[in-house]
């Protein structure tokens, strides 16, 4: 295991891990917000049955209320709701059933954790590094420095300037002292299942040999306290560099 493993299990193992990795990952990822006034025309369309009306409204939003495989694809294709009655009308059957009560919870509802969480370590970056445009982040030759950009800008840099062949964005693009970081940044509540997966990209990430980057995997979670986990064990014996986000700043401090 790498040296900077081995300080994340004593971190983990006995000091106040989880009172700092808080700062990091708050618990709640609270309700989605929705402005009054949207939710008050939702609820007239509902009221008055107004079908094509209430779908289209509610595909404006980021959640959709209910789970239904055809809602992606009339996201995607607002024409297809005229030249799918049946389907548009099946749909709304569904929400009329659950009531405007259920259908409100549904647009409300938090964000699923694994989403939430990527958003969480995004907005800590923000708040404890320097983000920068693409052009002062080339520049950038001393101290730290995150770069910030859309999603695609940062995958086309990543894969342009870097070399790295990604299929999707990292979760950051650093640069220390001149030197190129990428990572991505997980948080395990449990092992196994899409837990395990997670930790899979992470790692896969790290293993890159592409490119001109170092690159690192910023796992945080229970595994650090189980050995007998398969995730730590992966962990355990990978070559690449995996640490807590807790680490990170003194991580990209000591490059140079």
């Amino acid at each position: 295991m790498n040296t900077w493993g081995k300080k994340t299990i004593e971190l983990a193992r006995t000091k106040d891990y989880l009172d700092k990795l808080y700062d990091i990952y708050p618990n709640d990822p609270g309700l989605r917000e929705v402005n009054d006034r949207i939710l008050s025309a939702i609820r007239k369309s509902f009221e008055n049955r107004d079908c094509k009306q209430l779908i289209n409204q509610l595909l404006d939003l980021e959640k959709f209320p209910i789970k239904d495989s055809y809602v992606s694809f009339l996201r995607e294709d607002r024409n297809a709701i005229a030249r799918n009655p049946k389907t548009v009308r099946r749909i709304c059957e569904v929400l009329y059933k659950a009531g405007f009560d259920e259908v409100r919870d549904g647009i409300l509802a938090p964000k699923e954790s694994n989403r939430a969480r990527g958003q969480q370590f995004g907005r800590w970056l923000k708040k404890n590094f320097k983000l920068v445009s693409i052009d002062d982040f080339i520049k950038s030759k001393k101290g730290i420095a995150i770069l910030d950009g859309s999603d695609k800008q940062i995958l086309d840099f990543s894969n342009i300037q870097l070399n790295l062949g990604l299929s999707k964005m990292p979760d950051f693009v650093g640069k220390a002292n001149g030197k190129y970081v990428v990572g991505e940044a997980k948080f395990l509540s449990a092992t196994g299942g899409n837990q395990g997966r997670g930790l899979d990209d992470a790692l896969k990430l790290a293993s890159n040999t592409s490119g001109k980057a170092y690159k690192v995997a910023i796992v945080d979670g229970v595994l650090w306290i189980k050995p007998s986990s398969q995730e730590f064990k992966k962990i355990e014996n990978a070559s690449v560099t995996v640490f807590s986000s807790l680490l990170l700043k003194k991580f990209l401090e000591k490059i140079d």
